[in-house]
């Protein structure tokens, strides 16, 4: 193995990631060290690098992931071995010991680090990660299959148990790009009737292809529908405008539940009497558990939920950055090692 390897650093806002050569890091006690085969591009890295989200370290630093790879090196106490395929996703680990972590919330852990946030992450040749937090890629899935699976797959199907859907009960879909999809396909699982939303024809199409009882476009035909089924019992928004929120009060039933995963750039806003007077109930949803990336990762193996997704060569990383800026991407971009 060489001393060094090529990484992609976040330098400043909106300027393109610098590709040079640094050194690969050491696995210290209790990690891993993996070489990259895949890592899948999101949505939150980008809102990194426009600032629209500030980085809690400083500058230069590497982003990304939604990294799979092949563990090459091992620290003291660790017993997965070398050769094993791995992915490692947005939470880089958590404490364990908080009520939140002991409840197996670890997503909401205070003390959490999340990887390319806080620490290095996967948009290099070499990563280093804590044992116990990587997941284990099913052989069925390729590499650049499963790699979106780990925090896009991941945060679509803890957003739709969040719904606690039943059979035949209507579930809104918002955004029908790679989180919009990968919801359709989980909660068509729960026999649900799912609908999708979105200003592009062509992914309503696609919407269809997954399992939706029906997609329309956003407006008073898609309210009438979907009142006309006795209201929307949940409404998931993968969609950053702060729009979708106010259409989802058009939408709702009685008792319906909101889960907000997007991240909209102005405000929310509601009166208190609208969410009252038809007991909506709002939560907010962020990436997933590590038993729901295996729960995920399962799912995919048996041909239950699958990804569109487009490759690209990691020396051609910026154009997948300004690809997913401008909204051009069908599905997840991923880059190959």
């Amino acid at each position: 193995m060489t001393e060094t390897m090529l990484a992609a650093y976040y330098t400043e806002d909106n300027a393109p990631l610098e590709l040079r050569q640094t050194s690969i890091p050491t696995p210290g006690k209790g990690e891993v060290l993996i070489q990259m085969a895949s890592c899948g591009v999101c949505h939150t890295d980008v809102h990194f690098w426009k600032g629209e989200d500030e980085l809690p370290r400083e500058k230069p630093a590497i982003l990304g992931h939604e990294g799979v790879g092949i563990v090459v090196a091992q620290g003291e106490g660790v017993e997965l071995e070398a050769g094993t395929r791995v992915g490692v996703g947005f939470v880089y680990q958590a404490c364990g010991t908080c009520r939140e972590c002991r409840r197996g919330f670890e997503t909401y852990c205070r003390n959490s680090q999340a990887t390319g946030v806080h620490v290095d992450g996967c948009f290099s040749e070499y990563v280093v990660a804590p044992a116990d937090w990587v997941t284990l890629i099913p052989e069925e899935l390729s590499s650049e299959e499963a790699a979106p699976l780990l925090c896009a797959g991941v945060t679509a199907f803890s957003a739709v148990r969040k719904a606690q859907l039943e059979p035949n009960s209507v579930v809104v879909i918002f955004g029908l790009g790679g989180l919009g999809q990968y919801a359709i396909q989980c909660a068509t699982l729960y026999g649900a009737k799912v609908i999708g939303i979105d200003l592009d024809p062509a992914k309503l199409e696609t919407a269809k292809e997954l399992g939706a009882y029906a997609a329309y476009t956003p407006g008073d035909e898609a309210v009438a529908a979907i009142q006309a089924l006795g209201g929307a019992d949940a409404c998931l928004s993968f969609a950053p405008s702060p729009q979708v929120f106010r259409s989802m009060f058009d939408l709702a039933a009685p008792t319906a539940r909101f889960i907000q995963v997007a991240l909209p750039n102005k405000p929310l806003s509601f009166a208190a009497a609208e969410i009252i007077d038809l007991g909506i109930t709002i939560i907010g949803s962020a990436d997933g558990t590590r038993l729901e990336r295996d729960q995920v990762m399962q799912l995919a193996k048996e041909g239950k939920i699958r990804s569109t997704i487009k490759t690209l060569p990691f020396t051609e990383i910026n154009d997948a950055f300004s690809a997913l800026d401008a909204g051009a991407a069908e599905g997840r971009l991923v880059v190959t090692y």
